[in-house]
């Protein structure tokens, strides 16, 4: 035990101030100032540990917002897209359906049915190229005839538009 730890022991337990040594109460009084030295420098690194903590899990707070925000445009864009294709493919299955049922009677594709609607030269263009894409014979549900009749039926169109 050094001067400073037994002038303090002294001290707590009730001894009498002025029956110690000055050099003794010196050198306690610098061992208590180093150590609040020693406290400060810690509590201020700490502080700093913790600013940059702060700031690192407000960071991660924004980016976490950000790519919520993203997921949540993108899965309300899937829907309206989803709903879209959903809509898209009943009407063709409904145009399937009367194909295959006018096939089975007579062999005959009637294609004014692809092209009901269709008011523009534009709208005819894109609905012939959603045609071909879907009838190919290349694709899966593609058929020659089919294609003939669209390309027939898109032909008359075509020109009656431009007339």
């Amino acid at each position: 035990m050094n001067k400073v730890e037994k002038a303090i022991e002294l001290l707590s337990a009730g001894a009498d101030v002025t029956k110690l040594d000055a050099s003794v109460l010196m050198d306690a009084k610098l061992e208590l100032e180093r150590q609040m030295v020693e406290l400060k420098m810690m509590q201020d690194r700490f502080n700093n540990e913790m600013e940059v903590k702060k700031r690192n899990f407000d960071a991660s707070v924004q980016l976490f917002n950000m790519k919520w925000s993203l997921l949540e445009e993108e899965t309300r864009r899937l829907a309206d897209e989803s709903a879209r294709a959903e809509k898209r493919k009943q009407f063709f299955d409904r145009v399937h359906t009367y194909q295959t049922e006018e096939k089975h009677y007579d062999n005959v594709v009637n294609a004014e049915l692809f092209f009901k609607g269709v008011a523009s030269p534009q709208a005819l263009r894109k609905r012939y190229k959603d045609l071909i894409k879907i009838y190919h014979p290349d694709a899966e549900c593609g058929d020659k005839q089919i294609v003939q009749e669209i390309n027939r039926e898109y032909a008359n169109l075509k020109h009656a538009m431009v007339d």
